[in-house]
């Protein structure tokens, strides 16, 4: 009993003695506060509104938390996990959002000029990533399921959604593996927009396809390309791009052009039979167009003409007939092809072989355009 009351005499001082020790000091409203002494209280860098806090000055805090700097080259917010685990997937910063539209980590920058970046990811590892970016959805398609989508909302300027660089030789700025589908994918819905741009400031090779490593074709910087298999388009014909009088009209395909005499390099439409200026017929689909002029460059009052290949190419049976095989020539029907009787007239005027009938009248029919 003595010492139960002597425990509790100690104690009663203690309460006693803590109850004479002034508290002092003052702080701001909305301010946690923090002890600047064992005895004194004063304003944190904490404070609350509602029921949102800040820190670092934030006296109006807009969010659940907010942390505000103006350091230079600090860091608003730093998560560090200083686990070794090779077995589990320490994080630094995670954020979970449960909403339909959500986002669990928003970076942003509000300045509008200068080199700004709204999030940044930086690895050290030499098989580490600076972001990576995990949909973990069963079922999606095009932006519906993405692991990474960039978005640029400018209404003008050159800005983009999503910029790869890599400095090392053999890296790369941008990589897109796909198990089952496309590794990468470029969409635009713009009349004028581009799905897939390369350029390369080098003018090395501008685009490289392989196979499991092994280069199948290539496009140089001078737009040459490189195919180890071959090529295959939609066209029948081989045709160069030439150009025809403005004074011409309106031309069209299946046309049979000839050499008009009175320019350099242009065509004019077949007005006479047995013509030795005979050029070719002005191509519906070509498979391949050649052309002496730039990609960029806007050129009017050019037609493709078909040299080699099989094209449609208008008819008349004015001079019989018209069976497959049959040997064509121009005639006296403006832009139209005669089958060639006169032997003696047909060298050097012949345009190609029929390859389909006509009758009678005018039509249309598939030639095998071999000049001759």
């Amino acid at each position: 009993m003595k010492r139960s009351l002597a425990g509790l005499f100690l104690i009663f001082s203690c309460c006693i003695a803590l109850a004479q020790t002034p508290v002092t000091g003052g702080g701001t409203a909305n301010t946690i506060p923090i002890w600047t002494s064992s005895t004194a209280l004063g304003n944190s860098a904490i404070t609350q509104s509602g029921t949102n806090v800040g820190i670092g000055g934030a006296t109006s805090p807009g969010a659940r938390l907010y942390v505000l700097t103006n350091a230079n080259g600090g860091e608003a917010i730093l998560g560090n996990n200083t686990s070794k685990s090779q077995n589990t997937m320490p994080v630094g910063v995670a954020g979970v959002s449960n909403g339909l539209l959500g986002v669990g980590v928003y970076g942003q920058t509000n300045s509008t000029t200068g080199a700004t970046v709204g999030t940044v990811g930086i690895t050290v590892s030499s098989s580490g990533m600076g972001v990576e970016g995990i949909n973990d959805a069963s079922s999606g398609a095009g932006g519906d399921a993405s692991g990474v989508m960039g978005v640029f909302n400018g209404g003008s300027g050159n800005g983009s959604g999503v910029i790869g660089i890599s400095s090392a030789p053999q890296g790369s700025g941008v990589l897109g593996e796909s198990i089952d589908n496309i590794g990468v994918s470029g969409t635009t819905s713009g009349s004028t927009g581009i799905a897939g741009y390369f350029d390369n400031s080098a003018a090395g090779s501008l685009l490289v396809g392989a196979v499991k490593g092994v280069h199948k074709f290539r496009v140089d910087g001078s737009g040459k390309g490189f195919f180890d298999g071959g090529t295959q388009t939609g066209g029948a014909d081989f045709a160069e791009s030439v150009a025809i009088g403005a004074g011409e009209g309106r031309r069209e395909p299946g046309d049979l052009m000839v050499v008009d005499r009175g320019s350099s390099r242009q065509l004019t439409l077949a007005t006479e039979p047995y013509s030795t200026l005979v050029a070719g017929i002005y191509s519906t689909k070509p498979g391949v167009l050649a052309t002496p002029h730039l990609m960029a460059e806007n050129v009017e009052n050019e037609i493709p003409l078909a040299i080699v290949g099989i094209v449609p190419c208008k008819v008349s049976a004015e001079n019989g007939p018209i069976l497959p095989g049959d040997l064509l020539v121009t005639s006296a029907t403006p832009g139209h092809a005669m089958k060639g009787t006169e032997r003696n007239r047909m060298l050097g005027a012949v345009v190609g072989k029929a390859l389909e009938p006509l009758s009678a009248g005018k039509g249309v029919i598939q030639v095998l355009v071999t000049l001759q």
